[in-house]
């Protein structure tokens, strides 16, 4: 029952993908307040309120707005992490609140960080959303990447040690570590405890390369523990096949890459895939080795030849989880020098083109899945009555060119809790950049 003092907001004459994964439908969405009141396709009879503010679509596709399941927010087009750790606190801030609001503008309305350069940007801008103060998806804040002595993240040497302000991870050796770094970081307020627990490309001359399991059984058991007694998660960083099994045994909540997974480590992720998700983040990787020249990255031979056979691998994995019913979310590192905030929706296309989704499945993964793996399977990423109103309308059909999500121009109309923040049909009320009012955030 809707109430003329409630925003209303009839979406009318397009087409609709509802996030289910079944095909779409003419029809209308109608908006009230912050949540969708119905989804009517158009071959049934109904009398929307005449009150309701009507934005026509004209044969545009309105579908959920997508989930980011990899976000770096902070991330700000470094090539060295070092730039990270130098970067003052302050223009860090100032960097992630643009870039959050980069990502809605790209129809992005959720997102599920994988880590912050510094203690308590994601906190902070998370709640700076929240209270309506600034504007971007809705957002799980994560801690920094918690790290051992000599894994990614690690910038120490012994001749020039990082001021312990400006590290850019949480390094930390021993269970008893790891549990204070958990305490600690749920004290600071985040949603998600990110842990490395394997190594990278590029972190071999260290020992910690993609193929290194760099932490201890009782490490990660007693961070979990932590995490998951004061109700938060725990994201890994796994690309080694142990890692992988790892995370199964001690109930990692997301496992990021997976790149490297062998036949055991892919039954054990099946055996637990109603609660675990998996983001490949294979954006990184792809952008490395076929656009490292633009971005004046210098590769060799060898590292051309281990990002070829990482995309393989990767690419049979996913391929093979998802034909077991994993729920694989996209997100591809994106912040770093090769990959520009404002690009992630080029992992939908990724999907398809290396893993063999239907647009359909890839579109599901980014909004269904995503919406599950935000914590709120129940109320977001589907167009359904009840629902929350977080969706985008596209000019043309996504389902036949996935790649018109990766252009902003074709992104008409971005609402995230029914208010608009992006609207190219000059049908609503868009919220502005600037606005400070508390109902934004409602």
């Amino acid at each position: 029952m809707t109430h003329q003092d409630e925003r209303t907001i009839l979406l009318t004459g397009g087409m609709i993908f509802d996030g289910a994964g079944q095909p779409p439908f003419a029809g209308d969405v109608l908006v009230v307040g912050n949540r969708i009141e119905a989804v009517v396709a158009a071959s049934e009879s109904w009398r929307p309120p005449e009150h309701a503010t009507r934005i026509e679509l004209a044969g545009r596709t309105v579908m959920p707005g997508l989930v980011e399941g990899h976000a770096h927010l902070s991330f700000t087009g470094a090539a060295d992490l070092m730039d990270l750790a130098r970067m003052p606190v302050e223009e860090n801030l100032i960097a992630a609140i643009c870039n959050a609001a980069i990502l809605l503008d790209h129809g992005f309305t959720s997102l599920v960080s994988a880590a912050a350069s510094k203690p308590r940007l994601d906190v902070a801008v998370r709640n700076a959303i929240e209270a309506g103060q600034i504007i971007g998806p809705r957002m799980l804040a994560a801690s920094q990447e918690i790290t051992p002595t000599g894994n990614l993240g690690d910038l120490d040497q012994l001749h020039f040690p990082i001021p312990e302000g400006a590290r850019f991870a949480y390094v930390c050796d021993g269970p008893d570590a790891f549990r204070l770094a958990a305490r600690r970081f749920a004290r600071e307020g985040v949603d998600i405890l990110k842990v490395n627990i394997s190594g990278d490309r590029d972190w071999g001359y260290m020992g910690a390369d993609a193929n290194a399991t760099l932490i201890d059984d009782d490490e990660l058991e007693a961070l979990v523990k932590v995490a998951h007694g004061r109700g938060r998660r725990v994201a890994g960083h796994a690309t080694s096949a142990s890692s992988v099994k790892m995370c199964v045994r001690h109930g990692v909540d997301i496992i990021y890459h997976a790149a490297l997974a062998d036949a055991e480590a892919l039954d054990m992720v099946e055996s637990v895939k109603d609660s675990v998700f998996v983001a490949p983040a294979v954006g990184l990787p792809y952008a490395l080795l076929h656009e490292s020249e633009k971005y004046r990255l210098d590769l060799g031979p060898q590292a051309r030849r281990g990002l070829e056979e990482e995309l393989e691998i990767t690419a049979r994995n996913m391929q093979e989880l998802h034909r077991r019913g994993v729920r694989i979310v996209p997100g591809g590192d994106y912040g770093l020098a090769c990959t520009p905030q404002g690009r992630n929706a080029r992992d939908l296309e990724l999907f398809v083109t290396l893993f063999g989704f239907s647009p359909a499945e890839s579109l599901v993964a980014a909004t269904s899945h995503g919406g599950a793996m935000m914590g709120r399977g129940h109320e977001l990423g589907q167009l359904r009555a009840g629902w929350l109103a977080d969706l985008i309308v596209v000019d043309g059909n996504p389902l036949e060119d996935i790649a018109l999500l990766q252009d902003r121009e074709r992104i008409d109309l971005v609402m995230k809790d029914g208010r608009i923040y992006r609207d190219e049909l000059g049908g609503g009320s868009r919220a502005d950049s600037r606005l400070l009012d508390k109902t934004a955030a409602r």
